[in-house]
């Protein structure tokens, strides 16, 4: 279809310099005639094999009757459908980007986005099938999507779901990511502005600071939770050279030392670098972050990904995460399930100014008076104490590694390292 027909007939100028990435190699695979995946009978198979609500599956069926009734529309869901599934080079942060299109369909918009992220899971399945991925593991994993619908119509009141969440669940159906138990974990590269040494005897571990990172007095990056004082902050350095390593270190607990430490090449060898493949962790909504449940998904990630991915090899976990906010440990008990599971990885200093997103997760949504917000977990009642006593929050972010040789469930084991300086 003519790309400036559609984006005037759906009302979507606005959009129209993000839609036209890819629109004419999507429109030249474009089936003739109704989509296979806006047929009735797929998206009741496809309904029914993920659990939706049966609510859900009749309003996706007259959504996806609409749709072919509109010639505009039916060749905007191809073109998503092809950009999701089909072209490996379309931007993830052009999906988060998709305009509403409640201005055509109203109510119906978000289901439209449903029904384009359903339309991969044929390709999922074939994927699974390859892999002989167990049927469990395939079905909590996209047990993921059920979740983030009925979250959106819990927000929103109607049934479908938002771009952001069509852009990170077509990691579910992809072959991405995987559900295993309580964690998620996400094939990816270490992003983190640190690289990671071992001692190659006493096997001790130390991260230190990429050069130019501007820290604040207590060793967290500058702008953490939107402090921008330039009071006594500090500049780190790095220097590699064929013999030493020279660098200001992180110690396990996530804080920078503004103390530069010299590594001999012959001692020390590089661990993890930035780019390195990782196994990202994801800890999805679902109760609470029972400690033992975390040991045993970790247990099973090693397990799993060498048997069903050995062509994949990873050098390491690694999370950000608000769970992992330093801050935390000041907050909470030393016995509270998100300080135990802290205190299993090696924290680093990372950040996130969204503490909107840091509110929805402890609180469900934003509080506007803090005065009046749920005191119900012992979470929610440290961090308003904390708030309304003057304190504030770093960005609701912290990240951390674990390399699968250290995994050790339980023994904090780089807490206990001793270093040589």
């Amino acid at each position: 279809m003519d790309f400036n027909k559609m984006i005037t007939e759906l009302r979507l100028t606005r959009s129209a310099k993000l839609l036209q990435v890819k629109w004419k190699s999507s429109q030249k695979v474009m089936p003739a005639g109704r989509l296979p995946f806006l047929a009735p009978e797929f998206i009741t198979d496809v309904c029914q094999a993920i659990f939706l609500p049966l609510e859900v599956t009749q309003r996706a069926i007259t959504v996806g009757q609409r749709i072919v009734a509109n010639t505009a529309l039916q060749a905007l869901a191809w073109h998503y459908h092809y950009c999701l599934f089909c072209c490996t080079t379309y931007s993830e942060e052009n999906i988060s980007c998709w305009p509403s299109l409640t201005r055509i369909l109203q109510d119906d918009g978000g289901t439209f986005y449903l029904l384009v992220l359903l339309s991969g899971l044929p390709r999922t399945w074939t994927i699974q099938r390859m892999r002989s991925i167990p049927s469990e593991i395939v079905r909590d994993t996209l047990s993921q999507v059920k979740s983030k619908v009925l979250d959106h119509h819990k927000e929103h009141g109607v049934w479908g779901l938002t771009p952001h969440y069509v852009r990170w669940l077509r990691n579910h159906l992809c072959g991405k990511l995987y559900c295993l138990g309580r964690l998620q974990f996400q094939f990816g590269f270490f992003k983190f502005k640190f690289r990671i040494f071992r001692h190659r005897t006493s096997r001790i571990v130390v991260a230190l600071s990429e050069g130019g990172v501007c820290y604040l007095p207590d060793g967290q990056l500058y702008g953490s939770g939107r402090v921008h004082d330039t009071t006594n902050t500090w500049i780190s350095q790095l220097t590699l050279t064929n013999d030493k390593i020279v660098g200001y270190p992180i110690l396990p607990t996530g804080c920078a030392l503004q103390k530069k430490v010299y590594l001999s090449r012959a001692e020390w060898r590089e661990a993890l670098s930035p780019g390195d493949p990782v196994l990202n962790i994801h800890i999805p909504k679902g109760g609470p972050l029972t400690f033992g449940l975390c040991g045993e998904s970790f247990r099973a990630a090693l397990k799993f990904f060498p048997h069903y991915f050995s062509d994949k090899p990873f050098v390491s976990f690694c999370c950000g995460s608000w769970l992992l906010d330093t801050q935390l440990e000041e907050l909470l008990s030393p016995t509270s399930n998100i300080i135990r599971f802290q205190r299993e990885f090696y924290l680093l200093p990372i950040h996130s100014n969204d503490l909107s997103l840091l509110n929805r997760r402890i609180f469900g949504y934003i509080p506007k008076d803090l005065t009046k917000a749920p005191r119900n977990t012992s979470l929610q009642r440290a961090i308003l104490d904390h708030l309304l006593t003057g304190g504030h929050l770093h960005g609701g972010a912290g990240g951390g590694f674990i390399f699968p040789d250290d995994l050790n469930w339980d023994a904090q084991v780089y807490r206990r390292q001793k270093f040589p300086w």
